[in-house]
């Protein structure tokens, strides 16, 4: 399996393109914006008394950027990377020269993990570009950047890192799910046109039934009918990130209106989330296992 891992990883990375568009940019449009706020700063007084009337602290810049994985431009751009992992093999034509020689489940598995690892790399380089930098245009504003290290206890350090350790996986799983919307797409397919649309198609979805039930709410009053949207992966892989980064649920304020529900508890939503995973890669690897690759 390790072996795998290597060509796999090996076999994107020469893919700068894709890598640059769908991956790297995470960091790299981050290191953009916060230099340009640093210039903003640097000339700006109006933006000088905006920092330092609300400071950030570098603890909340480091939990609160991991949102942005799971919105709906992070998750679309994770759609477009593992479409390409996935389509890519069927459009190059290169499960034909490796099928014969291989067991189809360890391929497709490795393929799940690496896209993970390196989406997890990426938001990673991206939390601490958004921490360190945000400390930059603080100083130019003249604003505190705190807390200090020394003025953290023990509890402060062990809360903050366990709070890193869930976001951190709660974007595991985001890629995970992506990856998976894009593999289902790919093997319908065999395009990495197609496993985008699909992929996208899938992500949409979600939102969807947001709507739809929202539009026969508006008609029947009935807003239980809400509970079913809080079954979707998006919904409970942004009440995991609210519980790690406010300490309490996440509930749309379209949902919230009509007070019919409250946010699903920390352990509702992992393991929703960790269903939602098993069963899509399953489903996956049911439909690769049993596809006809030569024809």
């Amino acid at each position: 399996m390790v072996s795998l891992f290597r060509a796999e990883w090996s076999k994107i990375a020469g893919n700068r393109i894709v890598l640059g568009v769908f991956i790297w940019i995470f960091p790299v449009t981050a290191f953009v914006f916060l230099i340009l706020a640093a210039i903003s700063a640097a000339v700006s007084e109006q933006f000088r008394v905006a920092i330092n009337a609300a400071p950030p602290t570098w603890t909340n810049q480091a939990l609160t950027t991991w949102s942005f994985v799971n919105s709906e431009i992070g998750r679309f751009m994770l759609v477009g990377f593992a479409a390409d992992v996935f389509g890519g093999e069927y459009q190059r034509q290169m499960w034909k020269n490796l099928l014969p020689r291989r067991r189809r489940l360890p391929l497709i598995l490795n393929k799940f993990l690496t896209i993970a690892v390196y989406a997890l790399t990426a938001f990673v380089g991206m939390v601490i570009i958004v921490t360190v930098m945000s400390g930059l245009v603080t100083a130019v504003a003249g604003a505190p950047y705190g807390p200090a290290f020394g003025d953290m206890s023990g509890a402060d350090w062990l809360q903050f890192l366990r709070a890193v350790g869930s976001q951190a996986s709660i974007s595991f799983a985001a890629a995970i799910i992506a990856a998976c919307y894009a593999a289902v797409g790919a093997i319908i397919t065999r395009s990495i046109l197609g496993a985008i649309v699909v992929g996208a198609l899938l992500n949409l979805f979600e939102q969807g039934i947001a709507v739809a039930i929202a539009l026969v709410v508006s008609i029947t009053q009935q807003g239980d009918l809400f509970r079913l949207y809080l079954y979707t992966p998006g919904y409970n892989l942004a009440n995991l990130s609210s519980w790690s980064t406010y300490g309490n649920g996440y509930m749309p304020l379209f949902i919230e209106r009509y007070n019919c529900c409250g946010a699903f508890s920390v352990e509702a939503s992992t393991v929703l989330v960790l269903a939602w995973i098993v069963g899509l890669i399953a489903l996956t690897c049911y439909l690769f296992v049993r596809q006809d690759i030569a024809n």
